[in-house]
């Protein structure tokens, strides 16, 4: 059973400062003071009073935060194991104290099991005093930059008894007296409504089976079972079971329900692994059945279905709110984000191959050693998959009836194996590669775009433009990849409109499972057509060393669309079979370095380009087309920037000369 305390936990972290773990910020504390008063129906009124210390940090979350029921409602009924009576809900914010206040009546928290009502306590929460029916506890936690402090008062029911606090079962128990039957046994009156995810994901079908997850988020169903008769009711079992794929779940009864009283039960199915051979959306039945018993010993029974939709194993749903939860906010339409890290596949042999290849290719690079190290191995990764044409390409998703945004997403193999992923699937990609050899990496996603954030060993961070490897002459060097890299990060969160998914600790803390994908040979890679770097014939990355002495040339190098706008200066040096360009100057601070190989040439051609910052200035031009399909634009100029004919450079590319 989930804790109230639970919930607000994880509300008060998003309470505080957006990703204070990505800078050296002061530290922000949440104090909470926590007030649950107990009904002997078990339903909690329970009052939150939130405050910040330093003030500022409320500020900030006023700014994100408007309307603080959105806050509220990712952490509400939709994210959790207990339901909320919407209709007593209330937020409120004193500006001048800088404090925020929930209060709500909560169904579900407190049940009776085993003849004992039970008052679920968090396993760090200790006890302070027990005064009678009143009980004080503690609760601390903390992450990088961040502190939380809560002070419970629990207030049982004035007529309780055998109160007991047992700190090894996290739990506060006790009993109430029984109330002889009035009169004659009435029939029982239940009212039963059954909350059912729409969707579910085959790529995370682990996550399902696990009430500790996500702090019990991920439910297939939640069953709340209200006893709106005059009587109690006893011996209440829930059953839930989900199709064929997975089996019936064995529910511990509640030994009570009294009049007025409620339960919420929760389905936590254990998926069979096929689920992740899905490759397309299939439908499944929830099934849920549920008896109960009178005073008199009668029992009675009830059923009913529902239709749950499994997600093939590349296609992820951003976001789990129905429609009438979600608002205009960009955060409503990406709150599933931290559940992508189940695509961050860093034990895959395939990825661990490859990161094999990057930490030879970088002189056996200790990555997680040193900062210089880190560097020096996230740059060979990035060079490798920009040398081996690994590419960006636009997403394709998939339409539900509902307002809901999904996308396929690859996984780490299947981009290396393709050469071509999206931003999200790119910033898997090289989170998988920096996690597989001790690098902390996140993901960044923002309105329309994502891209890896990784720390460097020391706390530094390196944000990286993964679509800096573009395709065929949109590309970028890993030093541009890193300083657009640089320029998004700070933007975004100066903004305050990102998630930043922590792979590692979704992967640990979180529970967030990676799917078992079928086993591959260890050619896979080879058969993928990837080759290490020192195979390599051709290179958009930097090239090692000097040149090779032979005929230079002073060519202008196209960075956009064959129009001149941005371009770099340099030379390129042609001799033998090779040619090497360095450049020496360049309008948009993108100096490239690049080597390829004549053999690998299919056309030289020539054309002419507008000098796009000297108005209808044309340039005498020409493209070179490899056989690996990147496009390479020139001009060939004199010392003082004149346009030169290019035939003399084109004949020096020609194989032979």
């Amino acid at each position: 059973m989930q804790s109230v305390r639970l919930i607000f936990r994880s509300a008060a972290i998003l309470l505080l400062p957006f990703l204070s773990c990505l800078a050296q910020q002061e530290e922000t504390t949440v104090n909470i003071t926590e007030t649950d008063l107990i009904e002997t129906t078990g339903i909690v009124h329970t009052k939150w009073v939130f405050t910040y210390n330093p003030p500022r940090a409320y500020d900030r979350v006023k700014r994100l935060y408007p309307n603080l029921y959105v806050l509220f409602r990712d952490y509400g009924p939709e994210r959790s194991r207990l339901e909320i009576n919407k209709d007593t809900l209330k937020i409120e914010s004193d500006d001048a104290k800088r404090m925020i206040t929930f209060t709500a009546d909560v169904l579900g928290h407190v049940v009776s099991r085993r003849n004992r009502w039970q008052i679920p306590l968090q396993p760090n929460e200790q006890l302070l005093t027990q005064d009678g029916n009143k009980i004080i506890t503690a609760l601390q936690t903390s992450q990088p930059g961040n502190k939380i402090s809560v002070i419970c008062t629990s207030v049982l029911p004035k007529d309780a008894q055998n109160i007991r606090v047992d700190q090894q079962a996290h739990m506060i128990t006790y009993t109430l007296p029984k109330m002889p039957a009035a009169g004659p046994i009435e029939q029982p009156q239940v009212d039963v409504s059954i909350r059912s995810k729409k969707r579910i994901m085959s790529a995370l079908y682990k996550i399902y089976g696990d009430p500790e997850a996500g702090d019990g988020a991920y439910w297939v169903s939640k069953a709340i079972f209200m006893n709106t008769g005059k009587s109690p009711i006893y011996n209440v079992k829930i059953t839930s079971r989900l199709g064929d794929i997975a089996e019936s779940n064995i529910a511990e009864p509640y030994s009570e329900i009294a009049a007025g009283g409620s339960v919420v039960d929760c389905y936590y199915p254990t998926i069979q692994a096929r689920a992740a051979q899905f490759k397309t959306m299939n439908p499944l039945q929830l099934f849920v059945r549920y008896e109960y018993e009178d005073a008199s010993g009668k029992v009675y029974f009830g059923e009913t279905t529902r239709r749950v939709e499994m997600l093939g194993i590349n296609q992820f749903e951003f976001s789990n709110l129905n429609d009438e939860d979600r608002s205009d906010s960009w955060f409503d339409y990406f709150n599933n984000a931290p559940l992508l890290s189940a695509y961050v596949t860093k034990l895959d042999d395939v990825v661990k191959q490859f990161a094999g290849y990057v930490s030879t290719a970088s002189g056996g690079a200790d990555a997680n050693i040193s900062k210089e190290g880190a560097v020096r191995w996230l740059e060979a990764a990035y060079n490798m998959q920009l040398m081996n044409n690994v590419s960006y390409q636009t997403p394709s998703g998939f339409v539900t009836k509902d307002r809901s945004s999904g996308q396929d997403i690859k996984y780490p193999r299947d981009v290396l194996r393709d050469k071509a992923g999206t931003c999200v699937d790119l910033a898997i990609t090289y989170a998988a590669l920096a996690e597989a050899v001790g690098l902390r990496a996140y993901l960044m996603l923002v309105p329309g775009h994502a891209f890896a954030v990784i720390r460097l060993p020391g706390g530094d961070l390196m944000p990286v433009e993964n679509t800096g490897l573009g395709g065929g002459n949109q590309r970028m060097t890993f030093q541009q990849a890193a300083e657009v890299g640089l320029k998004n990060l700070q933007k975004y969160y100066g903004d305050g409109v990102y998630y930043l998914v922590d792979v590692q600790h979704q992967l640990s803390l979180g529970r967030v499972p990676n799917p078992e994908l079928p086993a591959v040979g260890n050619d896979f890679l080879e058969k993928s057509g990837i080759r290490r770097l020192e195979d390599m014939k051709f290179s958009r990355g930097p090239s090692q060393g000097n040149p090779a002495q032979g005929v230079a040339f002073r060519l202008v190098h196209d960075h956009f669309g064959n129009n001149l706008s941005a371009y770099c200066i340099g030379r390129l040096t042609v001799s033998g079979d090779s040619a090497a360009f360095i450049a020496e100057s360049a309008t948009d601070g993108r100096m490239d370095r690049f080597q390829f190989r004549k053999s690998e040439i299919v056309e030289v051609k020539k054309n002419r380009m507008p000098m796009g910052q000297f108005g209808r200035v044309m340039l005498p031009a020409f493209h070179v087309r490899f056989t690996n399909g990147a496009n390479l634009n020139f001009a060939l100029v004199n010392e003082q920037g004149a346009g030169l004919l290019a035939d003399t450079v084109i004949l020096a590319l020609q194989p032979g000369h």
